[in-house]
């Protein structure tokens, strides 16, 4: 086999295996969200594991940091993907969104130290710190990965979108409302699971790209 030949097959795998990594880590993630809207409260509002109790908040953030590194595969395969062409911006706006991916998946183990704590701790607002300072370099590095993305028109703009718009929404939208209404409320549930649907589209792309 040809040593082109070879290397595509090695891409059409990372992108396929990429894909379905950002699929199920999404698609996981809201499940474990949208179950948690069906818990009997059994701790009250004021602490960090509120609706379950801390041991069962400590598992529930081995699940969720799982999710976040399955999605952390998919955006590193979509950035070794051929969807722009390789320059030093480029490049670093990819490092920006894996190293940010990869930064929340400790982000989600940190909080078990703190989750008998309450939310307006010390403790707890060092410990989500992580999590916040890691989803920020995420979303720099897809919003600068998108635009090239775009500029570059390698693929039909509604897919070369995809990062910048995740990336563009989980700064001005998710974000602000964790910050301002909580984790824990409507508002803020519904804007992660399109955060995360997004993240399910982009593994959509991957699979489905020549």
């Amino acid at each position: 086999m040809a040593i082109g030949s070879i290397d595509q097959a090695v891409g059409l795998g990372s992108r396929r295996y990429g894909g379905i990594a950002a699929i199920t880590g999404a698609l996981l993630a809201i499940a474990g969200n949208t179950a948690l809207l069906f818990v009997n409260p059994v701790v009250s509002e004021d602490y960090l594991s509120y609706p379950v109790t801390p041991a069962q908040f400590r598992w529930g953030q081995v699940f969720f940091a799982l999710t976040q590194a399955l999605m952390a595969v998919g955006i590193y395969a979509l950035v070794r993907s051929d969807a722009v062409r390789r320059t030093r911006s480029t490049k670093v706006f990819a490092a920006l969104a894996v190293v940010g991916f990869a930064i929340t998946v400790p982000g989600e183990l940190v909080l078990i130290l703190v989750a008998d704590e309450r939310f307006d701790s010390t403790a707890v607002n060092a410990a989500s710190t992580v999590f916040g300072v890691g989803l920020l370099i995420a979303d720099v590095g897809l919003i600068g990965y998108g635009v090239a993305a775009l500029r570059t028109r390698l693929q039909p703009a509604g897919w070369a979108a995809l990062p910048l718009v995740l990336g563009a929404f989980q700064l001005l939208v998710v974000t602000p409302l964790a910050i301002g209404v909580g984790f824990t409320s409507m508002l803020t549930y519904a804007a992660t699971a399109l955060a995360d649907l997004l993240v399910a589209a982009i593994g959509v792309r991957l699979l489905v790209a020549d």
